[in-house]
């Protein structure tokens, strides 16, 4: 399903009123990492809209809007300090909830703070990685993934800016036929038989990846969850008949592409990896979150020498990026291996249906019964 202008327009842009903006908005996305709220605020975009995270004197996370409601100073360079978050500017004093505690200046007896307020927004924390929900009320439940919430193992983080929109982003983890090209390494088989099989689920999308070395055939299992997280887990070694350079050591990955707006992505990974007999099970990356969201140059990837390839790290990004900051999609010229990328845009089409007819779109957990811990569960097996 190749899209129309019109129809590329609808999905990709994020900002407030739009379309699919307003759907993203029903979700809980991550917007910073615990380990960056030290003494002082950091300023984020997310779906097009500017705003400071910070964690209060008393240990408390709030996320405000940008600008300060006196005369529009960023609040990222506020003081933390009294309960709140200080203004630089003129000292006005906003608590997490964006109530005004002091306003410098103003006559003792004025009740000029009690007729203002910043706008806030909802924040929580969970395994390390804030996450924000800027949509109406009342505000869905924060899933509790499995990843996220297990005590029986270790987690790393990493979150880093991708320039390009999510959608380029997204669509890639419903796209396992670019494994055998985009990550080669020199001990990459060429596989037969490849078969991509895509199946909705209460989350999103089950994709099963199928393909046939001289050894057999293997299959391989991952979980798109909507609205944008991808949930894997592979435990092939490189040397494995049917692996790729994707492929996990043991360990599981969720990743969410979150919107910063129309031409910026986030791109946040948590990894785990349980511990049996205590040893940790695999090799789980380093842990990067006290560097915070790195940045990323377009147009500049790294090379690695012993394979002759662009770095794995910036394979993905390399292909997203040059697809431009918003992809053209109504020049494409898709084939039966692009059924899960066909799936995908559907869904989001009838996820954006669904919140204009006023109701929720899919994955949405209101239910605590149903949040106490969910697990999609990939992995890989022999199949022949």
């Amino acid at each position: 399903m190749a899209l129309s202008v019109e129809e590329n327009e609808l999905i990709t842009h994020v900002g407030p009123g739009t379309p699919c903006g307003e759907m993203m908005r029903r979700y809980w996305h991550p917007i910073g990492l615990s380990a960056e709220l030290k003494n002082r605020p950091i300023r984020r975009r997310l779906l097009g809209e500017d705003l400071v995270i910070f964690r209060d004197d008393q240990g408390r996370v709030g996320l405000l809007a940008l600008r300060c409601a006196h005369r529009g100073t960023s609040l990222e360079f506020g003081h933390i300090e009294d309960g709140g978050l200080r203004c630089c500017y003129h000292g006005w004093l906003y608590d997490i909830d964006g109530k005004i505690l002091q306003t410098p200046g103003e006559p003792a007896e004025s009740t000029f703070k009690d007729r203002v307020r910043q706008k806030a927004h909802k924040a929580q924390e969970l395994a390390g990685i804030v996450f924000a929900y800027i949509g109406p009320d009342p505000a869905p439940l924060l899933p509790r993934w499995d990843v996220l919430v297990r005590e029986d193992g270790v987690r790393s983080l990493a979150a880093r800016l991708i320039h390009c929109n999510f959608l380029q982003t997204v669509e890639n983890s419903v796209d396992q036929h670019h494994f055998k090209w985009l990550h080669r390494t020199p001990k990459t088989r060429l596989w037969s038989d490849e078969r991509l099989t895509s199946e909705v689920t209460e989350f999103g999308i089950r994709d099963t990846f199928t393909r046939t070395v001289t050894e057999g055939t293997f299959m391989t299992v991952s979980h798109y969850l909507f609205p944008n997280m991808n949930k894997v887990g592979y435990h092939l070694n490189e040397d494995h008949p049917a692996a790729f350079a994707a492929t996990h050591e043991g360990y599981e990955a969720l990743r969410w592409r979150v919107p910063v707006d129309d031409t910026n992505t986030m791109h946040f990974t948590l990894y785990f990896a349980p511990v049996i007999d205590g040893k940790v099970s695999a090799r789980v990356p380093k842990d990067q979150s006290t560097q915070g969201l790195g940045d990323s140059t377009p147009g500049k990837y790294r090379w690695d020498d012993e394979t002759g390839w662009i770095a794995r790290g910036d394979q993905d990004r390399c292909a997203q990026e040059s697809q431009g900051s918003i992809f053209d999609r109504s020049g494409e010229h898709l084939g039966k291996s692009d059924e899960g990328v066909i799936m995908l845009r559907r869904m989001y089409k009838e996820c954006i249906d669904a919140v204009q007819r006023g109701e929720d779109p899919v994955g949405i957990i209101r239910d605590p019964m149903k949040n106490k811990i969910l697990a999609p569960v990939p992995g890989e097996f022999q199949v022949s």
